[in-house]
């Protein structure tokens, strides 16, 4: 090699490294968020989150002295917001982790969804001031190489179900990130989704009668025996009705649904005191002498019961088929030859 051609060698090998050195200074932005956290917000100052998505009714979750409830887009009435739900949105956003930096061309942005058709998580602060924003784009499923034909049943399952890639983008920045993560539970969520479906909550324990109010001369009462019964084989899971033992697994399957009673969905725009008279009335009688009494009516759709309780502010909709075959029976139909 001539002293001419090591010359050009090394000249063209420090202009490359000169250049990688300026690219990568460049970018310092996306190799901080490379790094670090997509959203570095301290959930203990987080008062609202704003949840707007493209062609859908916006939700807003604030936090107040009775806890979370959640705020549609055209109206001021706030409902009690499923605790869990945000506690999960919180945990999860902040401890996001970028997986790849995607492009950082602004002019790519909706091959991503991460333009205007995105979905905008914004977390507000006292006065409503903008402590962090992420804008969720698009999910793909990335499906593993095949091979590996030895891993185990569980690994092959994960394999064939793939992984969800996610496309993010932060506030005031052009790079789109991706992370090993669906957002779904939280960007589809409507208002109805983010509301407390919980009517109320029991120990199944405490349970130890209770009154089925049904038309005509259906109405009956089961409870647990007491000591005088000595025709039943009292026990824990014994409960009886008329003088007959019932059957423990049908007694149960009721009582798992009313100790924990929730709402598949609500009755929009109607009050309690304007659904009209119930054709069923359910009344627990708990150990401690308190009493939980529930109404249902057949919804005009004819697949679901309006339900209302006492001390229940709203009319919640159960799925009618499954109260039907688990608590609305006759008494003979939860006898042990049923």
């Amino acid at each position: 090699m001539t002293n001419a051609t090591k010359t050009l060698s090394i000249v063209f090998v420090g202009t490359l490294l000169l250049a990688l050195g300026v690219s990568w200074r460049g970018s310092d932005t996306s190799s901080e968020a490379f790094q670090g956290q997509l959203l570095p917000v301290d959930t203990s100052v987080v008062q609202a989150v704003r949840i707007e998505r493209a062609n859908e009714p916006s939700v807003r979750l604030e936090q107040g002295d009775g806890g979370w409830s959640v705020v549609p887009s055209d109206t001021s009435v706030a409902f009690p917001a499923n605790e869990e739900a945000v506690r999960r949105l919180l945990s999860s956003l902040p401890g996001l982790q970028v997986d790849a930096v995607v492009t950082r061309q602004s002019s790519k942005h909706p091959r991503y969804g991460v333009d205007s058709t995105g979905t905008a998580i914004t977390m507000l602060g006292s006065g409503d001031e903008t402590l962090g924003r992420l804008i969720v784009g698009r999910t793909r499923i990335r499906r593993p190489q095949s091979g590996n034909q030895g891993r185990s049943r569980m690994r092959q399952m994960r394999r064939r179900r793939g992984t969800p890639i996610t496309y993010v983008r932060s506030l005031n920045r052009t790079d789109v990130y991706s992370i090993e993560q669906s957002l779904q539970s939280i960007t589809s969520r409507s208002v109805e989704d983010w509301r407390d479906k919980v009517i109320w909550n029991v120990d199944r324990a405490d349970i130890q009668r209770v009154d089925f109010t049904f038309p005509g001369d259906s109405s009956f009462t089961m409870r647990r025996p007491s000591n005088s019964d000595t025709s039943s084989a009292v026990g824990p899971s014994t409960w009886v009705a008329g003088g007959d033992t019932l059957a423990s697994r049908k007694v149960s399957f009721a009582l798992r649904t009313l100790s924990t009673l929730e709402a598949n969905s609500f009755a929009s725009g109607v009050a309690p005191n304007e659904v009209g008279p119930a054709r069923h009335t359910i009344r627990l009688h708990l150990s401690d002498g308190t009493q939980r009494t529930l109404q249902l009516r057949p919804a005009p759709s004819g697949d679901a019961y309006r339900a209302t309780a006492e001390g229940y502010n709203y009319v919640a909709r159960l799925q009618r088929d499954t109260w039907d075959s688990r608590v609305l029976r006759q008494r003979t139909a939860y006898l042990d030859s049923n």
